[in-house]
């Protein structure tokens, strides 16, 4: 037992937090709908279902990135509540795998790589639970900086081709977070 978890581990440990951070965040989706709760991403993306586009055929306050991905989600699992909790989930379980894959390329023990990725699966989007466009925003800058650091740190091509699209898919959530981010770094 002992040969099989050590020669399986990342992919055990990835698998669980996977599915822990795609779980949890789903159970806090199913908690009800608070002040918080913006209803604009659900009807937005049923419009586009409709045939409708942002800023096209109506307006909107923020970017349609968040709009677009929404109804992706609606047109394959169905226009219901499970679609749209399952896509904050699913960024969520994004972030934390992602988050595990950095800490551990960077040289940190796995076993806090491991930890530091379920803390951030639980404070990210459970803190809301549903598709909303600064939780979106935040993640994927955050995954634009974990993606730049890693082109640096690794030399390799794939990291730097993703670091502007995860940025431009970060402005066209919302572009105030990316702003700020850009603030602190520069």
């Amino acid at each position: 037992m002992k040969n099989f978890f050590n020669k399986y581990k990342n992919f055990l440990l990835i698998t669980f937090l996977g599915v822990f951070s795609l779980v949890f965040n789903f159970y806090y989706g199913y908690r009800g709908v608070y002040p918080i709760d913006s209803f604009t991403t659900f009807d937005s993306s049923y419009n586009i279902i409709l045939g409708n586009h942002p800023f096209k055929d109506y307006w909107l306050i923020t970017g349609p990135f968040l709009n677009y991905i929404q109804s992706l989600f609606f047109l394959i699992f169905g226009i219901n509540w499970i679609s749209y909790v399952l896509h904050a989930s699913a960024m969520n379980m994004l972030l934390a795998i992602f988050s595990y894959y950095f800490f551990s390329k960077i040289g940190l023990n796995i076993f806090y790589a491991f930890i530091y990725s379920l803390g951030i699966s639980i404070l990210a989007y459970p803190s809301i639970g549903t598709p909303f466009v600064d939780h979106h925003a935040v993640i994927l800058s955050i995954l634009s900086m974990y993606s730049l650091f890693l082109g640096i740190l690794l030399k390799k091509n794939f990291f730097w081709f993703i670091t502007p699209i995860l940025i431009t898919f970060a402005f066209f959530s919302n572009k105030y977070p990316l702003l700020i981010l850009a603030f602190y770094l520069v």
